[in-house]
């Protein structure tokens, strides 16, 4: 067989094992899904709207800001399309903890057309000086799982790995989120209502990780040593992606309980969990509102 001859057979070998990893590529999500996500696609780019469990996700569908329009369900997520504010979003639950909030969040950015992450829910509370309903946006976020902390895989860091808040909170740092307290809720029932208006604030640091703080002490070194204000278990997953995808995201949360008690309000995160999720809603309507869609997603 001549030179020519053998050079087109590899030629075609390479050909029929590029079209066998391709196929199989593509069997990974199956045709009529496919054809369903390139058609979204092709109507976006969204912003994504990343939320942890059923109770935080609910205010919002239920509220008046959000439109639904179609949802496509893949790998056990479901991923509700709509607007908010006249903003192409797309609604994903990551469910409990980390790992969950990280391959929901990597599903969300390869599958979809998003240029933007907004991530909210409700948290524990480290800071004395916020209460119960108080919204926090945090500048960073930390992975306080391991002893041995870390910042994207590249070691130790000042104790504390820190995940950058990214693109949202440079972008948008004129966003007064101050003036969104006018829009928060204190009140659950008629009976049942937190005595001081809940405030919402850019805070410096969060925590997550993927255990429940119910112990005083802990706060409190988490606050004294590293000034940590909201606590729970899935912004350190969505952070890390995003980052490292360079995508711009957000975290908003709404503290509904001093983590460990110390007060009147402590270990209620049970009565003002409803409250919690409702403010942080009532905070990411709001800046998505306010947020210049096209200087951030037009390329």
């Amino acid at each position: 067989m001549g030179r020519s001859s053998s050079t087109r057979v590899s030629l075609l070998f390479l050909l029929h094992v590029s079209m066998v990893i391709q196929q199989q590529a593509q069997g990974e999500i199956p045709q009529n899904t496919r054809i369903l996500i390139d058609k979204a696609n092709a109507e976006g780019p969204y912003i994504g709207v990343v939320i942890p469990n059923p109770f935080e996700l609910e205010p919002l569908l239920q509220s008046p800001a959000f439109h639904g329009s179609s949802i496509i369900d893949f790998a056990g997520r479901r991923f509700r399309f709509g607007a908010m504010a006249g903003k192409k979003v797309i609604l994903v639950m990551t469910g409990l903890a980390m790992v969950n909030a990280g391959v929901t969040t990597q599903l969300l950015l390869s599958l979809f057309n998003v240029k933007g992450v907004v991530h909210y829910g409700i948290a524990g509370n480290a800071n004395p000086s916020f209460h119960v309903g108080d919204v926090t946006i945090p500048r960073y976020w930390a992975h306080i799982g391991l002893w041995n902390w870390q910042r994207y895989g590249q070691g130790v860091e000042d104790e504390l790995a820190l995940e950058a808040q990214g693109d949202y909170s440079r972008e948008y740092g004129n966003i007064r989120f101050a003036d969104y307290t006018t829009n928060t809720k204190r009140c659950i029932n008629a009976t049942t209502c937190i005595s001081t208006t809940p405030r919402v604030a850019t805070v410096l640091r969060g925590a997550s990780a993927s255990i429940f703080v119910d112990n005083a002490a802990y706060r409190a070194s988490l606050y004294d040593n590293f000034n940590v204000t909201p606590i729970e278990m899935e912004s350190a997953g969505v952070a890390l992606i995003c980052h490292q995808q360079k995508v711009p995201f957000i975290t908003i949360r709404a503290l509904s309980d001093l983590a460990g008690g110390g007060s009147a309000e402590s270990n209620e995160a049970d009565t003002f969990l409803p409250l919690a999720s409702t403010n942080s809603v009532l905070v990411v309507e709001e800046f998505i509102k306010k947020l210049d869609y096209y200087s951030v997603y037009v390329q």
